[in-house]
């Protein structure tokens, strides 16, 4: 939906009304809902779901708040922060990648690992 949005799109807003703006947001909310119902989603399953879950998703692979606050939007990396949660896959992941540039950097390896071993 979205690629075909692209497509015939005259505006760079993924969600346009006119092709020199967006879409006011009581038609983005009536068209929302309109589907949601159609598709059996609940009445809880709001727009802002969807930001929250791309976000949140962004966080789980270890994306720095930093990264998550500019396109988010958000004014203070605290705010960002909220969708940063941290996993024992993703700390094993950011070890890992301290692993390689400590070798970048020294030219050796370092043998770091984890309390489990990897």
């Amino acid at each position: 939906m979205l690629e075909g949005r692209r497509k015939a799109a005259r505006s760079l807003c993924v969600f346009a009304e006119y092709a020199d703006g967006p879409m006011i947001n009581t038609s983005l909310a009536h068209l929302h809902a309109k589907v949601r119902a159609k598709v059996g989603f609940p009445a809880e399953f709001v727009l802002h779901s969807l930001r929250h879950t791309f976000y949140t998703r962004l966080g789980e692979a270890a994306t720095e708040t930093f990264l998550i606050q500019r396109p988010a939007g958000h004014h203070s990396a605290t705010v960002s922060e909220r969708y940063v949660h941290p996993t024992a896959e993703s700390a094993i992941l950011a070890i890992r990648r301290l692993d390689v540039a400590n070798k970048a950097v020294s030219g050796a390896s370092t043998a770091t690992t984890t309390a489990n071993g990897a």
